[in-house]
């Protein structure tokens, strides 16, 4: 949203914020290989903090304060150190973005560009609904940091959602879907509900699957270990 960036240890930008937060996440995983990074810091102003949903600071506030995941301060200077940044650094960050909130046009990183960016933006801001300038006070400044969500791992199926072997080959009668599957998606994620189809498509192409290899096969025991299966894959 508007009026509020992220930076890491040194004050610096290093991504477009408003992104896919499976990119964002790989972003900060790399930006820490060169600068410290974990955590970074989301800025706001407080015209953010008024305006928009702050899911970080609905419980246990004072509890975040006191362990300094949450900082709080009048002044860009003041928050600086207490977020441990360098003051010069952070006010050359903010003024550097406050020029692109004006015009409306990232230069660094283009946040605001795409339709993606948009949905998670203010249409009442302009010139980018995704933009706005980082000068009113008090501001607030919350720690970032990368967490679990699901994973690119797990078993390699075909496309009946067989599960294949070391060798490539596959494993008869053992079927697949979900996220204990390698993703269709490779080591990307579009966003939010994106592992629910694939879910689905690929529970209903081994249930097709193995119900139709059960009636070619003919054989009682392989027809109740197929019904079974098909059973556990669907979602």
């Amino acid at each position: 949203m508007p009026f509020s960036i992220i930076v890491d240890q040194s004050g610096a930008r290093f991504t477009n914020e408003s992104q896919s937060y499976i990119d964002f996440g790989h972003d900060l995983l790399e930006r820490d290989k060169e600068v410290a990074a974990l955590p970074s810091w989301l800025i706001m102003d407080h015209r953010h903090r008024q305006r928009y949903l702050a899911s970080s600071l609905l419980m246990n506030g004072k509890g975040k304060r006191e362990q300094g995941i949450v900082v709080k301060a009048a002044s860009l200077d003041e928050l600086a150190a207490k977020m441990s940044i360098d003051p010069a650094a952070l006010r050359a960050t903010v003024e550097r973005f406050n020029g692109f909130a004006k015009t409306g046009v990232d230069v660094d990183f283009g946040r605001g560009r795409t339709v993606y960016d948009n949905y998670y933006g203010d249409p009442g801001v302009k010139p980018n609904p995704n933009l706005g300038t980082i000068e009113k006070g008090p501001f607030t400044a919350v720690q970032i940091v990368p967490g679990d969500l699901g994973t690119k791992g797990g078993l390699l199926t075909d496309e009946h959602a067989r599960v294949l072997d070391e060798q490539g080959a596959p494993i008869d009668g053992l079927y697949a879907a979900g996220n204990n599957t390698a993703s269709v998606m490779g080591h990307t994620y579009p966003g939010p509900g994106s592992t629910i189809s694939p879910a689905v498509i690929f529970g209903y192409l081994g249930a097709r699957h193995a119900a139709e290899h059960s009636l070619t096969a003919g054989d009682t025991q392989t027809s109740t270990t197929s019904s079974l299966e098909t059973e556990t894959v669907l979602p």
